[in-house]
């Protein structure tokens, strides 16, 4: 297992005190974000499990807006996903494989103006650097969110808690 690097004032001065510093260079490591223990429920057909929600990321050739991104997700009773910690935004951006599209996910601009978890129930793992002026949010390949038109057409994300008997 790989530890944390930790860049002490030591290792800098390892680094700037050699006479190839120039053409020197390293890897800095990180942990992957924890995986959270697996659920006790069923995912719908074709969804992927991760902790104890069931996720799917549509991708295809055809985009779709945010609305129908979401009347898609409410149509096999989910949501669009709202993203809760860094781990989860791995999980999700990994399974975004086919990169045809950025893909919608659950913020979108309220009637105060401000961005909103369309659950509004737990805090909300924050990528809002790059959110300005336009209602519905999308994720990058690489994770980040850009707000956008809502009518631009865009893969999509949807989330559903694991259930116990609905596939029973």
């Amino acid at each position: 297992m790989i530890e944390d690097f930790n860049y002490t004032t030591s290792a800098r001065k390892m680094f700037t005190s050699s006479p190839d510093i120039k053409t020197m260079g390293f890897v800095v490591l990180k942990k992957p974000p924890p995986t959270p223990a697996p659920g006790d429920g069923k995912c719908l057909p074709f969804w992927v499990p991760y902790g104890h929600y069931c996720y799917y990321v549509y991708n295809g050739q055809k985009g779709f807006s945010w609305p129908d991104a979401r009347h898609y997700c409410q149509s096999v009773r989910t949501d669009l996903v709202s993203i809760h910690s860094r781990a989860e935004l791995e999980f999700i951006r990994n399974m975004n494989y086919t990169k045809y599209h950025n893909i919608w996910i659950g913020l979108t601009r309220d009637s105060s103006c401000e961005f909103r978890n369309l659950k509004k129930s737990g805090k909300l793992f924050s990528s809002e650097k790059h959110l300005k002026t336009e209602n519905c949010v999308e994720m990058y390949h690489d994770g980040n969110w850009n707000d956008n038109n809502c009518l631009q057409k865009r893969g999509f994300a949807c989330r559903h808690r694991q259930c116990k008997d609905f596939l029973d």
